[in-house]
């Protein structure tokens, strides 16, 4: 059990929501607010650059009321530690929304994305710059809130900060930097925030980062050349508006980019006003809440669709019972049972493969009809893992319900390095056997892979200046004891198994990682960005 304090200033403590090597985070209750808070406390002595860094945090959030931005209650230092009260989110970050979706729809993203933008707005009209946009700083609440945190790295116009961010350093989160901010973090202005929010948007609509999260020769190349794959060739089901926006966004050149979040929120909104947000923001509440799985398919404002109308009129007679039937798939099987049948897909993937939300899944749906073979429109396929007994050796995953015209199919299954293409037929409702419910299933199973020889690349950097560290070393705990990994020999070292790795350099803390390779993976790259120890010369 987590040990705590009882009482932070005048804050009773409920929990230790996270502890690490520079701080801890706790939830607490606010005496005359009444209302829960969290409370971030600084636990690194002996550094004056992020104790200033960790004040500052408070003084721009003290000064911001925006109803997208986390709020600042109260800062205070209480013995030799320093604290930050801020507004306590029930729900998730939007980070952890995306593994577990594995990805967002164009329009849910967009509604989100459009929120972010407001935050960001308001944050520049102010006069600071964020520096570190990603999804894990994107907090939503379970009543489809969407707020902006973590201000820990911002600069501000109005303040010079000598010494917080040096000319040559390096501050924020490789994936989501421009090429102006890898260079040097102090020249960047509102329009690194802006590419980041573009990278942030290609992340939400495909699960994956348009660059690697490092800042290998290679890696800052690609990103200094703008090459990128597109978001639409990623996830076919990107709307084309989303492709462009990203690519208007994320212009390595930053004069090419938009110059302010004023012309990206237009945008957004002329976009966003064909569809009914209230209805995507109900959607986004019931993810965050567990309320629901899957995303339902939006459709623009109808315009002239007397069919729709009639529908509507329809459903309104017989009332919420015929609607849930209706939505439910009812009308499907017993008032058309001629023209529909109904589609469901499940995967079982080896536990010893991956973690359940670590592995990717994305299925398509196409016509075969012996030519062209076309993909299905309008079908948005979503596979989510279910419960399963711990002593089952397999992760299951299932679909959504799909209702489809009968006919032949094929479907297209990408799992992880595995491409499964099987063709299949959908009869009827109609054609059912006695006894069965009409619903045909496919199956997929995924076989176990062998452990593989695994080779690790390091590297270690300065916590604080990301200058890399020469003198750092290496070691693994291999057989009961510690030894330099460059001591293993070929074989030694292999996938399908928990690994530790302790990264040292003279005049830094040392950090240690522990973590499970799965069969499939072949190279594991791990960075160690030390803190120096306390009294050690800059």
């Amino acid at each position: 059990m987590a040990v705590f304090p009882e009482m932070i200033g005048k804050y009773p403590i409920e929990s230790l929501v996270a502890k690490g090597g520079m701080g801890a985070v706790f939830k607490a209750l606010h005496p005359t607010l009444k209302r829960h808070v969290i409370i971030k406390k600084l636990t690194m002595r002996g550094s004056a650059t992020l104790t200033e860094r960790f004040k500052r945090e408070a003084r721009i959030l003290m000064d911001f009321k925006n109803d997208h931005i986390v709020r600042v209650f109260d800062h205070f230092k209480e013995g030799s530690s320093h604290y930050i009260v801020l507004e306590y989110v029930d729900g998730m970050s939007l980070d952890q929304l995306i593994k577990r979706q594995r990805s967002l729809s164009s329009e849910l993203a967009l509604v989100i994305f459009l929120d972010a933008c407001r935050a960001l707005q308001y944050a520049h009209g102010m006069g600071v710059i964020h520096r570190d946009i990603k999804p894990g700083n994107i907090l939503i609440s379970r009543k489809g809130e969407v707020k902006l945190a973590d201000f820990g790295i911002a600069a501000s116009e109005e303040e010079d900060d000598p010494g917080l961010t040096k000319e040559g350093m390096t501050l924020g989160t490789p994936s989501y930097m421009p090429p102006e901010q890898i260079e040097n973090s102090k020249n960047v202005d509102r329009r690194a925030d802006i590419y980041a929010m573009g990278i942030m948007l290609y992340e939400m609509v495909t699960g994956k980062k348009p660059y690697p999260g490092n800042f290998a020769p290679e890696t800052v190349v690609l990103i200094q050349k703008g090459r990128y794959r597109p978001a639409g060739k990623v996830n076919p089901r990107v709307l084309p508006f989303v492709d462009k926006l990203i690519k208007k966004l994320i212009k390595p050149d930053p004069r090419k980019r938009f110059q302010s979040m004023d012309a990206v929120i237009k945008r957004l909104e002329k976009f966003l006003s064909r569809y009914s947000a209230e209805s995507i923001r109900s959607v986004l509440a019931d993810l965050v809440a567990g309320k629901c799985q899957d995303e339902p398919r939006y459709r623009p404002a109808p315009r002239k669709r007397f069919l729709l109308a009639a529908v509507l009129i329809l459903l309104a007679g017989l009332g919420a019972g015929a609607w849930y039937g209706w939505t439910e798939g009812l009308a499907y099987r017993y008032l058309m049972p001629d023209r529909w049948g109904e589609l469901r897909l499940v995967v079982r993937v080896p536990k010893s493969q991956a973690e359940a939300q670590d592995i990717f899944l994305r299925a398509r749906l196409f016509h075969n009809d012996g030519k062209e073979i076309p993909e299905v429109e309008g079908v948005r396929i979503v596979l989510t893992s279910a419960e399963t007994e711990s002593a089952d050796p397999f992760h299951t995953f299932v679909s959504n319900r799909l209702f489809l015209a009968p006919g032949p199919y094929r479907v297209k299954l990408t799992a992880d390095q595995d491409l499964y293409w099987e063709s299949f037929l959908l009869t009827p409702y109609s054609k059912a056997a006695p006894g069965q419910d009409g619903v045909v299933t496919l199956q997929f199973r995924l076989e176990d892979r062998l452990p593989r020889p695994l080779t690790v690349l390091t590297a270690a950097r300065d916590a604080l200046s990301g200058a890399e560290l020469g003198t750092a070393t290496f070691s693994i705990y291999h057989r009961g004891t510690w030894k330099p990994l460059t001591d293993l020999e070929a074989g030694d070292l292999t996938s399908g198994a928990v690994w530790k790795f302790r990264a040292e350099a003279p005049g830094y803390a040392p950090e240690t990682f522990s973590l499970r390779i799965a069969n499939a993976q072949e190279r594991l790259r791990l960075e160690a960005r030390l803190v120096p120890l306390a009294g050690r010369s800059e």
